[in-house]
């Protein structure tokens, strides 16, 4: 068996199949000038790519993205993340409910867009404070385990990018995160054991893309949602009380309260 390579781009066997042009092939040769000028015309292209860029608006503000696959004893979960500037929506789909968080200004939001209901919670004055538009609202579990007081262990190689890997171990259990090695330290892997629980869960990031063209309206809720709207404090007291709005999840609880000291 001969394996062949084929180059990142197009790949050729899809194109639509045209015979080539020849005085014999009886075409008109009004017709085969003007595929001689569109030739030229996408090689003057290929030759200087700064002229098929110049006219495509750039992003204005960091934009991130990114897939995350989950697994524990619960479960296989897949998570869509996005992000500009520090607003954010994730969306993960859990027995049929797609379960959509945004978080954009002094609001965060949750709500399962199957039943179009959820709730809008106004964030904690930390949570505001710790952000900053330079810096991703997700993606950043190295980091905060490293100001946490965890350590390098050792370096890996993960889908052949290297990565560094770090550790800590406390009263709650112990975290393990592998990220790149270049200055964007994105996590590739992460590994939470629970003392409580006594069950570990794995998350594998993938599919890392920047500098999308991604809008404000995307960190909106879709029209129609039904909300309930909490001020933290009273939405904790309801949450307390094993009431309806405990049956939505909040999943990043970072960007709700602030980041939890250790």
């Amino acid at each position: 068996m001969r394996i062949i390579f084929q180059p990142p781009g197009i790949d050729q066997r899809f194109l639509p199949h045209r015979a080539q042009w020849t005085l014999a092939s009886h075409r008109p040769i009004a017709i085969g000038l003007a595929g001689m000028m569109i030739g030229l015309a996408l090689a003057a292209l290929v030759v200087h790519p700064a002229a098929a860029e110049k006219d495509i608006e750039k992003p204005a503000a960091p934009s991130w993205y990114a897939q995350t696959f989950a697994r524990s004893d619960t479960g296989l979960n897949v998570t869509y993340l996005w992000s500009l500037k520090s607003k954010f929506r994730a969306e993960t789909v859990s027995r049929g409910h797609r379960l959509v968080t945004i978080v954009n200004g002094d609001t965060y939001y949750v709500y399962d867009a199957l039943t179009m209901t959820g709730v809008a919670i106004r964030r904690a004055p930390a949570a505001l404070a710790a952000e900053s538009p330079d810096r991703r609202p997700f993606g950043n579990e190295a980091q905060i385990l490293i100001a946490q007081g965890g350590e390098k262990i050792r370096e890996e190689n993960i889908a052949g990018k290297p990565t560094e890997v770090y550790q800590i171990t406390d009263e709650s259990g112990r975290r393990i995160v592998w990220v790149t090695q270049d200055d964007r330290r994105l996590p590739m892997r992460v590994e939470v054991f629970s003392r409580k629980s006594g069950s570990t869960r794995y998350q594998e990031y993938v599919d890392w893309v920047s500098g999308l063209p991604v809008t404000d309206a995307f960190f909106e809720p879709e029209p129609g949602i039904q909300f309930e709207r909490f001020e933290l404090d009273e939405y904790l007291r309801k949450t307390s009380e094993k009431g309806s709005v405990a049956r939505i999840p909040i999943l990043y609880g970072e960007l709700l309260h602030g980041r939890a000291r250790r």
